[in-house]
């Protein structure tokens, strides 16, 4: 069975599968040719190489079913084994295929951690940033010292942490690295150093209290807040909330919400689900 072509066919169950919509895919697919097709003849004619080009066995799968395996990967977080029964070739080669599809995405969307890359129009038409931190599920470390440090008090299971910054329109401007799941928000912001416009107003929850973010009025122990400071938190949620669409749209993209396994290249992953999260947006 062909799945690319079955797919094709189906927008909704391409979408529905995929995570991304068939003419984005088809976008993604004139884009990232060109440049799979230069690092391949950069492969064949390294340095060392014995075997002649031309040798060895073929690709079993064209570059767009490459593509497709992975962002079916990203989306359903399923085997190896299943995606392998599905596209007729082995679990190893899903998994090479994945991780060199997940190194060009990488390379294409250069989604930043904390430098923020704006155009001066850009710049000009931002209002404002929004910073949080999503956790993330990770398999419990045999390590004891390992296992203290990736538990989650709040959501009481191993998890690991990645801040993610948007603007004002719900995109996605930078996904941090993965950090251990006990570490507090305002610290991990200290930490990340970001790099921003001066002067711009920047949005955060109770979690970044002692920065000089724009956040919600705490309700003092055994009183009320007055209906100033209630119509002040109302207006910061109204537009804080953003953050959480954009962190629900990466999270729609299973190997983002589920426990995590591919743990070199988790990092990279989120980066590149955070960039397929943009693109929906773009086209939604």
């Amino acid at each position: 069975m062909n799945t690319l072509k079955v797919l094709r066919a189906s927008p909704t169950i391409f979408f529905r599968l995929a995570g991304i919509r068939v003419e984005d895919f088809e976008d993604l697919v004139g884009q990232l040719y060109p440049v799979w097709t230069k690092s391949e003849h950069k492969r064949l004619n390294r340095q060392g190489r014995l075997r002649s080009i031309g040798g060895g066995m073929k690709y079993r799968l064209e570059f767009a079913a490459q593509l497709l395996l992975c962002l079916i990967y990203y989306r359903t977080y399923t085997t190896h084994v299943f995606l392998g029964l599905v596209f007729d070739v082995s679990s190893p080669t899903v998994c090479r295929r994945i991780n060199a599809m997940t190194v060009l995405l990488a390379g294409h969307f250069r989604m930043p951690e904390r430098r923020l890359r704006l155009t001066e129009e850009e710049k000009d038409e931002l209002l404002y940033l929004i910073v949080d931190g999503t956790e993330r599920p990770l398999m419990r470390a045999q390590c004891p010292g390992k296992r203290k440090k990736n538990y989650s008090g709040k959501k009481k299971r191993h998890t690991v942490v990645h801040q993610i910054i948007t603007d004002s329109n719900k995109h996605i401007l930078a996904v941090g690295p993965a950090q251990e799941g006990r570490k507090h928000d305002k610290k991990i912001y200290d930490q990340s150093r970001i790099i921003k416009p001066p002067d711009m107003l920047v949005l955060g929850d109770l979690g970044y209290l002692g920065t000089l973010f724009e956040i919600p009025v705490k309700k003092p122990k055994n009183k009320k807040l007055s209906k100033e400071n209630k119509d002040y938190n109302k207006w910061h949620a109204r537009l804080r909330v953003g953050v959480e669409h954009a962190i629900g749209r990466m999270k729609k993209f299973n190997i983002f919400s589920d426990i995590h396994r591919n743990n070199s290249l988790q990092n990279m992953i989120a980066k590149n689900v955070g960039a397929l999260a943009n693109i929906n947006l773009q086209t939604a």
